[in-house]
């Protein structure tokens, strides 16, 4: 029987602070090439094996079972989840696209030649369609077991239920900002970034609320199919 135990600050840091690192080593420093490509490779390794080490400490709840919590909680039906996760992730895809309908539209546009250019730097510009599947269902999976279920769950039992949802969105939001400063300039980086921060946070919420990762998984993949609609009508501009 796994006990579960408090991770300490130790490890806990690098898990908060290596995508970001990552980010930096792929997108800014190295942005073209074999080396940018193997730290891109080695960040997401790391992400979906660091928290496999300490599964024997942290134990699995939240993960193949519902959350553990000290209070008696009804958790939601499984169709509640699925709904809740297409429902506030095709909300958020709707106001996205209307928001490209704007002048902030046309400032995203603006930064099609930079997308395209990353996206061959790094590799899978001609191969954009493979890398958007990868993207859209398997990283953002990663992303939920790593964000949500990792790096909240244990930063609960460190800084409380409040804090936690805050330090892991602005963490998650932290690369994310990385890469939007490549393509944009710095106030509309930083506005993506507190969409992406208030993302998180919303995932959070709802891996709290239905004690699994499922509905905010769901939510992120439509998400995701949104942006990558984005990345590619973005691309094909300057084919």
């Amino acid at each position: 029987m796994t006990t579960e135990r408090e991770l300490s600050w130790v490890f806990l840091l690098p898990a908060l602070l290596v995508p970001t690192l990552g980010s930096l080593i792929y997108f800014v420093w190295f942005p073209e090439g074999k080396l940018g490509q193997a730290a891109y490779s080695a960040t997401k390794i790391f992400t979906l094996l660091y928290p496999v080490l300490f599964l024997k400490w942290v134990g699995l709840g939240g993960l193949i079972r519902r959350m553990r919590t000290h209070a008696e909680v009804r958790w939601p039906r499984w169709r509640t989840i699925v709904l809740t996760g297409f429902g506030s992730g095709l909300a958020i895809a709707l106001v996205g696209s209307l928001l490209m309908l704007t002048p902030l539209g046309t400032m995203v546009r603006e930064g099609a030649g930079a997308v395209a250019d990353k996206a061959e730097g790094l590799g899978f510009k001609e191969h954009f369609v493979f890398f958007a599947i990868f993207l859209a269902v398997f990283h953002s999976a990663l992303e939920e077991f790593y964000w949500r279920w990792f790096a909240c769950g244990q930063l609960r039992k460190k800084t409380g239920r409040w804090m936690s949802h805050g330090i892991a969105a602005v963490a998650f939001g932290g690369h994310h900002l990385v890469i939007t400063l490549q393509f944009f300039p710095p106030a509309l980086a930083g506005l993506f970034t507190i969409c992406v921060v208030a993302g998180g946070f919303i995932w959070t919420l709802m891996y709290e609320r239905q004690g699994t990762l499922i509905g905010c998984w769901i939510s992120h993949f439509c998400v995701d199919v949104f942006l990558m609609i984005i990345g590619f009508q973005l691309i094909m501009e300057v084919a």
